[in-house]
């Protein structure tokens, strides 16, 4: 078999190489369309998170705006003032060494938070939980 049978062979009425070619054209013509489709997906995505970004971009400059005033030194001094803080004393300041210490001192039971009030009423004392702090099992 020669090359030039190749080009003159037919089925059917149409020479192979015609129906060859068509073939490819249709493969490249599908696989070009293909690729438009994915290319418009993949941009209309970009498009999508690039407007998400510029959102969070906005969010982060009102909380940055929104800190700035919250720690305005003259709010935060008005603030003390009207809640009636005052300085540490000194005596209550410790090194970095002495942590240990404290951390190892012992509480003194004024300090210590009040025990809670048992209920006055007998179904809500019912529903409180034990005083010592493990619950029992349903019956």
């Amino acid at each position: 078999m020669r090359i030039s049978e190749v080009f003159d062979r037919r089925v059917r009425g149409f020479r192979v190489v015609d129906i060859v070619g068509v073939g490819v054209l249709l493969t490249l013509v599908l696989g070009v369309y293909m690729a438009k489709a994915f290319a418009g997906r993949e941009r209309a995505e970009i498009a999508s998170v690039e407007r998400q970004i510029e959102e969070e971009r906005i969010k982060v400059r009102l909380l940055q705006a929104e800190v700035a005033h919250l720690e305005q030194p003259r709010r935060i001094e008005s603030l003390a003032q009207s809640a009636q803080l005052a300085p540490i004393s000194p005596d209550r300041e410790t090194s970095e060494d002495a942590l240990i210490d404290v951390a190892r001192k012992p509480i003194p039971a004024s300090k210590l938070p009040a025990p809670p009030v048992a209920a006055a009423d007998p179904a809500l004392a019912a529903d409180a939980p034990d005083s010592t702090g493990v619950e029992e099992a349903p019956r």
